[in-house]
Parts: C-alpha cells; sequence; structure tokens
C-alpha cells in the first residue's frame, strides 16, 4: 500500500472515528496516544480508516454492531463513548435501547442489566443536555 492510500484511510478514518466518538473524540485519542503513538494511528487508519469504511454496512448499523458487542463484553468505559457518539450523530434512542435489551437473550440478564445502567445514564445525560 502507497504513503497516499494510507495517508488517505488515515483521513477518513479521522472522519469516521470522530463522528462515532461525538465530542470527546479528540480526548479520547490523545488517551489512546499516551498509551502508545502506534495504537492511536492504527485506530484511525485500520479500525476506521480500512474496517469502518468497507461497503455493505451503513454507519448506523456498525455503530449498533460495535455499541451491542462492547455491552457483552461489559466494556462500559469505551461503551459510554461509542452511545454518546450515537446519540450525538441522531441515532434514535429507541434503536439503541432494543439493541442493547436484545443482549438479555443472547448474553443472558446480568450483562444486559449492565448495559441497560449505562445506556440509561448516557441517555438521561444526552437529555439533559439539549
Amino acid at each position: 500500500m502507497s504513503d497516499a492510500d494510507r495517508e488517505r484511510r488515515a483521513e477518513r478514518g479521522r472522519e469516521l472515528r470522530e463522528r462515532a466518538q461525538g465530542a470527546k473524540a479528540d480526548a479520547l485519542q490523545q488517551v489512546l496516544a499516551s498509551l502508545d503513538p502506534d495504537a492511536a494511528a492504527w485506530a484511525d487508519e485500520f479500525i476506521f480508516g480500512t474496517v469502518w469504511d468497507r461497503p455493505g454496512l451503513e454507519f448506523e448499523d456498525r455503530m449498533l454492531v460495535a455499541i451491542t458487542a462492547l455491552a457483552a463484553q461489559g466494556n462500559s468505559a469505551q461503551l459510554r463513548n461509542y452511545l454518546h457518539g450515537a446519540l450525538q450523530d441522531g441515532m434514535p434512542p429507541e434503536k439503541i435501547h432494543e439493541a442493547i435489551l436484545m443482549l438479555v437473550v443472547y448474553c443472558g440478564f446480568p450483562t444486559a442489566l449492565g448495559a441497560l445502567g449505562v445506556w440509561k445514564e448516557v441517555h438521561t445525560s444526552h437529555r439533559d443536555r439539549s
């Protein structure tokens, strides 16, 4: 892959990451870079610039996959970031709630309850700011 292709993927990745992570995208990227500068570059170039930019799924569908995967793993910190990003991007709250509720069947009641607790906190915070 040429340097120009890498730069294009990194730029497109930055756009998608900022959309997915919302208002805190820059701060989150700084935290990632403080852990390892390469990890921050991988996020833009590979995760968002390659995987998220593939054809076949719309952005909102990818957000739902990411949200439910993070919720299923109990990764509350990243889940919180993506929930904020989804709401800031205009995803319908009902759609997010229903996706998380599906975890009851596929991941178990305790996992779903944990994710619903994070969702309630984020949704309330978002409503209060609007």
